[in-house]
C-alpha cells in the first residue's frame, strides 16, 4: 500500500511538472444557419501526434474554449446531432478565434447520424417477448442497426452471419427462421429509404454540456477492440485488446503507447484488476486461464482458472478483488458453467463455488435461456459478501466467504438480462438489465426491488454500471454512444455524449478524483474511425444536483413482464388442443428438477401401464407436429410424462 502511494505521489509530480506543457488553449464560437449562436456543440480538438480527442461543448451564447492542449496543430470538429460536421484543419492554439458556421444536415448524411438504439427500433417483431430474445442474443458485443451493421448487402451473407453468431441457438426458432428475411426488410439500401426522416434529439445542456472529455486512440485501425480497462499505480492505464491477446498501456501524459503480448497457448484475455499486490490479474477467458501481469517485470504468471486438477477452465469472465481482504483473494466468474470461483494470488489455488440450479432462487422466474452465463462480479464493500449475476440464467446471487460452502442465495429479478453489476458504499446492489433497458437497485436486507427505465428503454442495451466515489450510479449507455449519470437521492439521470458513434462500452472505472474512464470495442469496423479507444470524462467540481431527467423508480408487476409468461401456442388443429394448453401451463416437479433428468424419466415410464405408456407415445408425437419451434422439448416431454402419472394415480385411487 506504501508503495502504491509512493508511486501515485511520484506520478502527480510528473504530471504537476509537465503542466506548462499542456496550458494552450483553441477557442471561439459556434452558429447556426440563420447565425445565432448555437449551445451544446460538441467541439473536438485532435492531437495527431499523441492520437488524442480533447472535446468540450459551447456555451449557450455559442462561445467555446479548448483548454488543457500541447502547443501544436490540432483539428478541431463541430459536431451536433442534426447539422453536418465542420472541421478546420491544422488550427494552432492560442491564434486568432475559430468560427464554426453549422448548416443542416440531409439525406443520408442525416440518416447516418443515427444512434444505434434509433436503427434497432425500425426491426419490428411481432412481441416483446422476441425482441427481448433477439436483444439478448444479437447485441451481446456489438450494435444493432449502426452503418457497420448493415454492411452485408447479399441474402447469402446475412445468412452466414445469422447462423454464425446464433450457433449456439439462443434465438427463439421461429425467429431463426424469419430473421433473415427481417434483416433484409429492414436495413438494406432500399429498405432504409423508408424510414422515417430521423429527428435529433435536443443539443446537449446543463451538467451535460459542462464535460470535458478526452479519448486516445489504441492499436491498429480494424485491429483495435478493447473490452476492459484499468487504472495502474505507476499512472498508466491497462487496457485488454481481447481478439489480439495483449495488453495496451496508454500514458495519458505522453500518449505513449505500448503492447505486452500473451505467452503462446494464452488466449483472449477479457478482464483486467489490479491487485492488493499493486500487480494485475486478467481472466483469460478463450484458453480458460488466469494471468499475473507484474508491474515490474512485465512478465505473466499463468494458470488454470479451474480447480486442480481440471487444467482449464471453460469461460472465465469478470474478476474482482477486495482491497480490504487481507489475503487479496482475486474472485471471477465463469461464464461457461453454473460457477463463481476465488484464486489466492501467492499459492494459485483455486477454489470452485457451485451455484445454485434454477429453481433454487427466491422468486424463481424463467431463465429464457438455455444457457445460465455467471457474468457480472462484485464486493460488498460492508460485509465482503461476493455478489454475481447470471446473464442468461436471469439471476444475481451473493457468496459469504467466511463459510466453506459460500451460504449461496440467489434472486430472480425483474426484468430482463441482469449483467455487470457493482455493490455501492451503503451495500445496495445495483444491476443493469441488459435486454430490459433498465438498471436497478437490490437491498440485500429487504430483498426488494426498484428499477429504473432508461430513456427509450425498450431500444437500450446496458451493458454495465458502476458507483462512484460520491455514491452516483454511472451506466454505459452502450446503445447509444453515452455514459449516464445517476444520482440516488435526488433520482436523476444526465446523459453525456462520446465524441465518436459506435461506441460499445462494457466497463466503467474512476480514478481518484472521481473522473470516469471506459474503452470501447466490438468489431473495430463499425466503430466510426475504426479504431478502439480509451475515454476519459471530468465534471466541474460544483455540480447542482437538481438537473437531468427525474426517473420514477417502480416495482414492475411480474404479469407484465414478457419472458415469464408461458409460451402461447396455437393448438386448433390438433385433437387434443385444450389438453396439451392445460399441460403447458404445468411446473416441473421439484423432483425432476432436484435429480439427474434421464433417470428421473427412466423411472417414470416404468410406473406407467402399457396403455399409458403408448398413449405418451401419441400425445409426444402430436404435441411435436403441433408445435415444433418448442424452445425445451425435454421439458415438454416430462410435462406430459408428469401429467399421465398423475392420471394413473387418480385412477388407482378410485
Amino acid at each position: 500500500m506504501k508503495s502504491i502511494l509512493l508511486t501515485a505521489v511520484l506520478a502527480a509530480s510528473i504530471l504537476a511538472a509537465a503542466g506548462g506543457i499542456y496550458a494552450e488553449t483553441i477557442s471561439g464560437t459556434v452558429s447556426g444557419p440563420a447565425g445565432k449562436p448555437v449551445g451544446g456543440v460538441m467541439i473536438s480538438a485532435f492531437d495527431k501526434g499523441h492520437r488524442k480527442f480533447v472535446s468540450v461543448f459551447s456555451r449557450g451564447d455559442g462561445s467555446f474554449v479548448v483548454d488543457g492542449l500541447r502547443n501544436v496543430k490540432h483539428d478541431v470538429r463541430a459536431r451536433l446531432m442534426g447539422f453536418d460536421d465542420e472541421w478546420s484543419d491544422g488550427k494552432k492554439p492560442g491564434v486568432g478565434s475559430l468560427e464554426f458556421k453549422l448548416k443542416a444536415a440531409t439525406g443520408d448524411d442525416l440518416q447516418d447520424q443515427r444512434p444505434a438504439s434509433s436503427g434497432f427500433s425500425m426491426l419490428k417483431f411481432d412481441n416483446k417477448r422476441d425482441k427481448l430474445n433477439f436483444k439478448m442474443m444479437c447485441s451481446y458485443c456489438h450494435q444493432v442497426g449502426t452503418v457497420g451493421f448493415r454492411t452485408p448487402e447479399q441474402p447469402v451473407d446475412w445468412e452466414t452471419m445469422v447462423r454464425r453468431m446464433d450457433g449456439f441457438g439462443g434465438l427463439y426458432r421461429h425467429t431463426q427462421k424469419t430473421i433473415v428475411k427481417r434483416l433484409l426488410g429492414t436495413y438494406k439500401e432500399d429498405a432504409i429509404r423508408k424510414w422515417p426522416v430521423f429527428v435529433p434529439p435536443p443539443a446537449p445542456a446543463g451538467l451535460a454540456a459542462r464535460a470535458r472529455i478526452t479519448s486516445w486512440e489504441l492499436g491498429k485501425k480494424l485491429e483495435s477492440s478493447f473490452h476492459d480497462l484499468e487504472l495502474g499505480p505507476d499512472g498508466l492505464v491497462y487496457a485488454v485488446n481481447i481478439s489480439k491477446h495483449r495488453i495496451v498501456t496508454l500514458d495519458p501524459a505522453t500518449g505513449e503507447q505500448r503492447t505486452y503480448q500473451l505467452p503462446r497457448g494464452s488466449y483472449g484475455p477479457h478482464s483486467i484488476e489490479l491487485a492488493n499486490d499493486g500487480h494485475m490479474w486478467l481472466t483469460i477467458c478463450a484458453s480458460g486461464q488466469m494471468a499475473k501481469f507484474d508491474l515490474n517485470t512485465k512478465k505473466y504468471t499463468i494458470c488454470s482458472s479451474a480447480e486442480a486438477p481440471a487444467r482449464r477452465g471453460s469461460y472465465p469472465h469478470t474478476l474482482r478483488i477486495n482491497p480490504k481482504d487481507p489475503e487479496g483473494l482475486i474472485w471471477y466468474t465463469d461464464a461457461g458453467r453454473n460457477s463463481c470461483f476465488s484464486l489466492h494470488p501467492k499459492t494459485l489455488k483455486v477454489k470452485e463455488y457451485k451455484l445454485l440450479k434454477a429453481h433454487e432462487a427466491v422468486s424463481a422466474g424463467k431463465g429464457e435461456s438455455r444457457g445460465i452465463t455467471p457474468y457480472g462480479l462484485d464486493f460488498s464493500p460492508v460485509d465482503g459478501s461476493i455478489w454475481y449475476s447470471k446473464l442468461n440464467g436471469n439471476r444475481i446471487g451473493r457468496i459469504d466467504p467466511r463459510t466453506p460452502d459460500g451460504d449461496i442465495k440467489e434472486w430472480n429479478p425483474p426484468f430482463r438480462g441482469p449483467r455487470r453489476l457493482h455493490v455501492a458504499q451503503d451495500g445496495i446492489v445495483w444491476v443493469p438489465g441488459f435486454a430490459s433497458g433498465v438498471f436497478g437497485k437490490f437491498d440485500p436486507k429487504t430483498e426488494k426491488w426498484t428499477v429504473y427505465d432508461l430513456p427509450d428503454a425498450e431500444n437500450q442495451i446496458p451493458y454495465a454500471l458502476n458507483i462512484d466515489p460520491s455514491g452516483n450510479v454511472w451506466v454505459c449507455g452502450t446503445g447509444n454512444d453515452t455514459l449516464n449519470r445517476f444520482n440516488p437521492k435526488t433520482e436523476r439521470l444526465v446523459e453525456f455524449r462520446l465524441p465518436t458513434r459506435v461506441s460499445y462500452t462494457r466497463e466503467i472505472e474512476f480514478d481518484a478524483a472521481g473522473n470516469v474512464w471506459v474503452s470501447t470495442s466490438g468489431p473495430a469496423r463499425h466503430m466510426e474511425r475504426g479504431y478502439g479507444a480509451i475515454i476519459k470524462l471530468e465534471l466541474p467540481e460544483e455540480i447542482d444536483e437538481n438537473q437531468g431527467q427525474k426517473l420514477t423508480g417502480y416495482l414492475p408487476d411480474r404479469k407484465d413482464l414478457t419472458y415469464e409468461q408461458p409460451r402461447v401456442v396455437d393448438y386448433k388443429n390438433s385433437p387434443n388442443a385444450r389438453l396439451f394448453a392445460r399441460i403447458d401451463q404445468n411446473m416441473l416437479t421439484e423432483e425432476y428438477l432436484s435429480t439427474k433428468h434421464q433417470a428421473y424419466v427412466d423411472r417414470k415410464i416404468k410406473e406407467l401401464r402399457p396403455a399409458q405408456r403408448s398413449r405418451l407415445g401419441s400425445l409426444w408425437k402430436e404435441k411435436q407436429a403441433a408445435d415444433p419451434d418448442m424452445p425445451n422439448r425435454g421439458a415438454s416431454f416430462v410435462k406430459i410424462l408428469d401429467y399421465l402419472v398423475r392420471e394413473q394415480k387418480k385412477e388407482n385411487r378410485k
